[in-house]
């Protein structure tokens, strides 16, 4: 019946077929949401007791970064993208994330965009903050963006009209 949709061109975006899913194994999931604290502990052992105030600092304004990249990013593909992107707090998905199946291409665009500028801007920053403020800073763009480089990477050589979901415990791709 869907080949059959697709042929006469009646094909929405609702009717998809799961063509992989990757489940995320609850201790991976822990020790992801536990590392920015020996992170921390480092910062404090390494410099001073301000790494305490800088870390969470750091994560706001990459927080801030990266929705500003991905919302300026969408904006430029087409109101129809940014709508489905929001702020997401569940599982390994922190920041601002797409809510719905979104196609591979766009995710792989607002994802690599959001990487390269991120590292510019910290690059950028280099000049003015303290060492242990920029490490922060480049700790958190790492962390935020590893979930999202590793989606990049188990999809190589995939299809280019796979759309991806993100869930709270797997991440599925699908097929149009």
């Amino acid at each position: 019946m869907l080949e059959q949709q697709r042929e006469n061109g009646n094909a929405t975006i609702y009717q998809y077929q799961l063509i992989r899913k990757f489940n995320i194994p609850r201790p991976l999931l822990l020790v992801y949401l536990l590392l920015p604290i020996p992170a921390l502990l480092a910062g404090t052992f390494f410099f001073s007791w301000s790494a305490l105030i800088y870390m969470p600092i750091a994560l706001l304004l990459v927080l801030w970064i990266h929705f500003v990249v991905s919302h300026s990013v969408l904006l430029i593909r087409g109101p129809i993208y940014r709508k489905k992107w929001r702020l997401r707090t569940s599982g390994l998905w922190l920041g601002f994330l797409p809510d719905q199946h979104i196609r591979y291409a766009v995710f792989q665009q607002v994802v690599l965009q959001t990487l390269w500028i991120g590292f510019v801007f910290i690059g950028i920053m280099v000049a003015w903050v303290p060492l242990p403020f920029t490490l922060a800073l480049l700790f958190c763009h790492i962390w935020f963006m590893a979930p999202r480089l590793a989606i990049l990477l188990s999809m190589r050589g995939q299809r280019s009209d796979v759309m991806v979901k993100l869930n709270a415990q797997d991440v599925s791709y699908y097929i149009q």
